[in-house]
C-alpha cells in the first residue's frame, strides 16, 4: 500500500508548524530516516491574519490559504493539515477549492 503524504499549511504562526512537524517526528516509530512519514510543508507567514479579519473585517486569508493549498496538492500532497486553530474558521471554504481532504483538527479533537 502507498503511504500517503502529509502536507501541512503552514505559517500562520511558524512556531505553531515547527511544534507540528516535531510532533510528527517524535510520534512516528522510527528506527532510521527511511522510517519517517513524508512530509510537505508551505510555511506561508504573509497569509493575512485570521483574528483581524473575522474580528475586525481585515483582508481575507481565505485567498492566500486556498493558493497555499493548492500548491501543496500540486506537491503531492495526499491530504492537508492546519496548526492554526483559528484559521479552521475558514476550513470548509478552503475544501471546496482543492481536491485532497482537509483534516479539521477541532473536530478530530472534540
Amino acid at each position: 500500500m502507498k503511504e500517503g503524504i502529509i502536507g501541512i499549511l503552514g505559517g500562520m504562526g511558524p512556531e505553531a508548524t515547527a511544534e507540528l512537524f516535531f510532533r510528527i517526528i517524535k510520534a512516528t516509530p522510527a528506527k532510521k530516516d527511511q522510517d519517517h512519514l513524508r512530509i510537505i510543508i508551505d510555511n506561508n507567514p504573509k497569509i493575512p491574519d485570521r483574528t483581524a479579519a473575522i474580528l475586525h473585517g481585515g483582508p481575507s486569508p481565505l485567498p492566500m490559504m486556498i493558493e497555499t493549498a493548492k500548491n501543496l496538492e500540486r506537491a503531492g500532497a495526499s491530504f492537508l493539515i492546519i496548526p492554526c486553530n483559528t484559521s479552521h474558521y475558514y476550513i470548509n471554504e478552503l475544501q471546496k477549492e482543492i481536491g485532497i481532504p482537509v483534516v479539521n483538527m477541532i473536530e478530530v479533537t472534540a
